[in-house]
């Protein structure tokens, strides 16, 4: 084949597809140019979580307002819900609400941070957390409900020790032997809870297994 017979046919195969061709470049380029845009948004927000989250610390570490540094706080997690930082935000907010003697704020941040976390480990410990401030004021129905979907995991032993307290202060001991048992029964409980949760259990009436 002649060199103007392969520039015909290439012209000819040219006519027929090079839109097509023209076309998956441009899609091509801009799937590369989208993917980097999506990863430079990603950086922006995630730089922006976390000044979000500096300026909530700075204004409580700094004895700023309860006003300001609730709103700061309540920032980050409306903001950001997406990121580690709003975990983190709720927890410190909570302890924040509990240390100006507003357990009812502080519980209502920790449903929060359970209901949205991304992180299941967040989730866990607020659920945790928002238990034991419902313990504290006496709601022990409530505490025991947020109990209620609790699986195994880190916090496993805690949860049935909280169970057991529950238990304990609504009159029910033998629900609260059952509940510290296996909390004693539970992985990583250190020497030290463990010897505090042995003692939970006498109070009750329970023998602490040999």
């Amino acid at each position: 084949m002649s060199d103007e017979e392969q520039l015909e046919k290439l012209q000819n195969w040219w006519r027929e597809n090079g839109r097509a061709v023209i076309a998956g470049v441009i899609i091509a380029v801009g799937g590369v140019v989208g993917w980097q845009q999506w990863g430079a948004y990603q950086e922006r927000q995630a730089e922006a979580a976390a000044s979000a989250y500096m300026q909530f610390m700075e204004a409580r570490d700094t004895d700023t307002d309860a006003e300001t540094v609730a709103r700061r706080g309540e920032r980050v997690m409306e903001n950001h819900a997406d990121s580690a930082y709003a975990a983190m935000a709720g927890l410190q907010l909570a302890d924040y609400h509990i240390s100006q003697d507003d357990p009812d704020a502080a519980a209502e941040t920790l449903a929060w941070v359970t209901e949205n976390a991304a992180d299941k480990a967040f989730r866990d410990l607020a659920r945790l957390r928002r238990a034991q401030v419902l313990y504290g004021q006496d709601r022990l129905d409530e505490a025991l409900a947020v109990l209620e979907d609790a699986d195994q995991g880190p916090y496993e032993g805690r949860y049935h020790e909280l169970r057991g307290d529950i238990y304990a202060a609504r009159g029910e001991a033998e629900q609260a032997r059952s509940a510290y048992e296996a909390a004693l029964g539970a992985d990583g409980v250190p020497q030290m809870r463990r010897t505090l949760i042995e003692r939970k259990l006498r109070e009750v009436g329970g023998e602490v297994p040999a």
